[in-house]
């Protein structure tokens, strides 16, 4: 676990900057991109609250991203693998999960937050696989993406579970069945 931690550079935020204290006792994500000098950069953060609890009462969704930031692609560096299929998700986890899994994911951060620009490296691949949330906004989200993809197959996960809730409950392979 502590390897994944690491590999996706994920981190608590428990002393936060002044400025940033509402994002004390959340979840940070990273967005990395390759520096030109060979190393990572992180050009944004999304945190996300861990109990969910916390989030209804300092009346904010899950997931809050930084003011002014734009939506954009997570995990982008499963687009570097060699392989002929890649999946996208609806959100950061999703994409995490799919990944440790075995299936190279990249996550959209939000059913809402697909861009058209977001379509061309996926086009090089035999299978686009769009892993869609077991609720209406989760396949309205999928759909959204498999018309701008026509390489792209949907894979519905079960009523009320997502990708991160399907392997927790029932193991990576029940995902790597679902796509069989």
């Amino acid at each position: 676990m502590i390897q994944e931690i690491n590999r996706f550079r994920l981190g608590y935020v428990a002393e936060p900057l002044v400025g940033h204290e509402q994002y004390r006792g959340m979840l940070a994500i990273p967005y990395l991109r390759r520096s030109a000098q060979g190393g990572w950069d992180v050009v944004s953060l999304r945190f996300r609250c861990i109990e969910p609890h916390d989030c209804k009462a300092a009346k904010h969704g899950k997931y809050r991203t930084v003011p002014g930031d734009r939506p954009r692609m997570y995990n982008t560096l499963a687009l570097l693998q060699d392989t002929a299929t890649v999946a996208i998700t609806e959100g950061e986890l999703d994409a995490i999960t799919a990944s440790i899994s075995g299936i190279p994911a990249v996550g959209i951060p939000g059913a809402t937050s697909w861009q058209s620009y977001f379509r061309e490296p996926f086009l090089g691949y035999q299978t686009v696989y769009i892993l869609a949330d077991g609720d209406d906004p989760g396949m309205k989200f999928a759909e959204t993406v498999a018309k701008t993809l026509p390489n792209s197959k949907i894979i519905p996960m079960p009523d009320k579970t997502d990708v991160n809730s399907l392997v927790v409950q029932h193991g990576p392979k029940a995902l790597l069945e679902r796509i069989k």
